[in-house]
């Protein structure tokens, strides 16, 4: 896969996780990682426009981290992953 297709892939994964995040109230439980998952998504959003292609996977995937770790730790990762 081409890192431009690679990181638009992960991008679109972590924005429907941090929906996600939100639609099972975490985000008001946890706003400090919310705002951290955010703030890296926006990073990601901005080096994708550059065409830094591999930041870009970088930042979704540290910020991916962040989300999969609440949702490990509260035991709703499959629930997140379920439509």
């Amino acid at each position: 896969m081409e890192p431009r297709e690679r990181a638009k892939k992960d991008m679109d994964k972590l924005g429907r996780m941090i929906a996600r995040f939100r639609e099972l109230g975490l985000a008001e439980k946890y706003p400090g990682i919310i705002g951290y998952a955010d703030n890296y998504f926006a990073d990601a959003r901005h080096f994708y426009a550059e065409g830094d292609y591999f930041t870009a996977f970088g930042a979704a995937n540290y910020a991916y981290g962040f989300i999969d770790a609440v949702l490990v730790i509260e035991g709703r990762k499959e629930e997140a992953l379920s439509p």
